[in-house]
């Protein structure tokens, strides 16, 4: 039998997000058939006209309704049982955005966040891409690798905030005292001088990366 080498390409876009200290993704709900009434990642096929990082910018802008974005490209999912409609093989790109942003721009039934430890009932196979992509970009923020913590941070945050998020990244619980060492005596984050006003609570010190420092370091 002769082999066929025409295969369908599609980008999958996970679009990520720091929220009250989790990890958290943006996910789209089926409204037809394969896996109606399933949440899915946001996907679009490849044409012969788009590149992949621009098949993954106009998805992401679909999704979200903003323009800007930090993003690069992950995996190739190529499992021949992957998609019920033929042979598709998935080219995974991640976005990482402001969660406030993209609920203020984009309010919709079918799209919704959710904690990458805490998924829905997904469809195709992006149980396991997003697992798999998932533990990619959990290994970038424990070390900075690529910037991330500054992609997923780029305004103020307040210590607690940080500390919340990175130990939800590690699975683990972190000293205080080491952790405030690790980040101020270190001089990788800067007091801007305000504290939140949100909560019922004492108000927050409100910090933002120091740019100089934080690009390009290995935490």
């Amino acid at each position: 039998m002769e082999k066929s080498y025409y295969n369908v390409l599609e980008t999958l876009l996970l679009i990520y997000a720091a929220d009250e200290g989790k990890l958290k993704i943006y996910l789209k709900k089926k409204n037809e058939e394969p896996y109606k009434g399933y949440w899915t990642l946001p996907s679009a096929p490849l044409d012969s006209e788009t590149t992949l990082e621009e098949n993954a910018l106009e998805i992401y802008k679909s999704m979200t309704n903003l323009e800007e974005t930090t993003m690069f490209q992950s995996k190739a999912f190529s499992n021949l049982d992957r998609d019920p409609n033929g042979r598709i093989i998935g080219i995974s790109f991640v976005a990482i955005t402001d969660k406030g942003l993209t609920d203020m721009k984009q309010n919709s039934e079918d799209k919704a966040w959710f904690e990458v430890d805490e998924l829905p009932k997904l469809g195709f196979d992006h149980e396991n891409i997003i697992e798999t992509v998932s533990a990619e970009v959990k290994k970038k923020v424990i070390s900075n690798y690529d910037d991330m913590l500054l992609a997923f941070f780029p305004s103020d945050f307040t210590l607690p905030e940080l500390q919340n998020f990175y130990e939800n990244v590690l699975e683990k619980p972190i000293d205080r005292r080491n952790f405030h060492k690790k980040f101020v005596n270190q001089d990788l984050v800067i007091d801007t001088g305000f504290k939140t006003s949100k909560g019922s609570g004492r108000p927050g010190t409100l910090y933002r990366f120091n740019q100089d420092k934080m690009k390009g370091k290995r935490i």
